[in-house]
């Protein structure tokens, strides 16, 4: 993987297209995995959550930044995934040039599964249409569980050696059980955003996709064992 050294970096270099808390109500998820799973990462349904926690409203939505750098547009996502953010991101995506370059940056611990899934569906779509979309995480800041999938829809993939990523499996709202099928599907849907099969194996192996095991890595190791979750590691 290549080492790049910041946004300008990123500028310069070919944006090629096509490359935990937890809850659930009302059918939303929050956190985890999906159902049903499509070769191309694109959502056909989704009912696990990540590790079980109340069932109630009134998560915080993440906050959502944007700024201009260099013909770039920067959209900063920070905190939990929900509907109004996914909203927010769909409105401001929409309102871009066509073609203009676009990074999202990431610092989430996860979030809603149908929320997330729209927006990687979203995201696939404008690479798709010839936007280039990169993703981002900063030194010392996280993307987790659902996030991870937000961040493997981009290409390029950046990350600070120290940005933290974790996996784990999802859990069905009602009970908080695991369940095969759930937890397949999501291990299939990270792959075929991008992660390498070979690193998945590594996780399950070490339990990562148990219901046990929150599995946490750096950006460095993620790049020192080829798991192509970061395409370019920033210094």
């Amino acid at each position: 993987m290549a080492v790049r050294s910041g946004l300008g970096m990123l500028v310069l270099s070919t944006l090629l297209a096509l490359g935990g808390a937890a809850a659930s109500f009302d059918g939303k998820a929050l956190d985890g995995g999906a159902i049903d799973g499509r070769p191309d990462g694109r959502i056909a349904g989704s009912l696990a959550v990540g590790n079980p926690a109340p069932a109630a409203p009134g998560f915080p939505d993440a906050t959502l930044a944007q700024s201009e750098r260099d013909g770039v547009t920067v959209l900063r996502v920070d905190g939990i995934i929900t509907p109004v953010v996914e909203r927010r991101f769909a409105d401001a995506v929409h309102a871009l040039p066509a073609r203009r370059p676009l990074v999202l940056e990431l610092s989430s611990p996860g979030g809603f599964t149908s929320a997330g899934y729209r927006m990687i569906d979203s995201i696939l779509a404008e690479r798709q249409s010839g936007r280039p979309v990169a993703t981002r995480v900063r030194g010392g800041e996280s993307c987790e569980s659902m996030c991870v999938g937000l961040y493997l829809a981009g290409y390029p993939r950046y990350a600070a050696p120290t940005a933290q990523f974790m996996v784990h499996a999802p859990r069905l709202a009602e009970n908080g059980r695991m369940t095969l099928r759930a937890t397949e599907a999501m291990v299939q849907r990270l792959v075929a955003l991008g992660a390498s099969p070979v690193w998945i194996g590594r996780v399950k192996a070490a339990g990562g996709f148990s219901g046990a095991v929150d599995y946490r890595e750096n950006a460095a190791r993620l790049t020192a064992e080829g798991a192509n979750i970061v395409t370019d590691l920033l210094r």
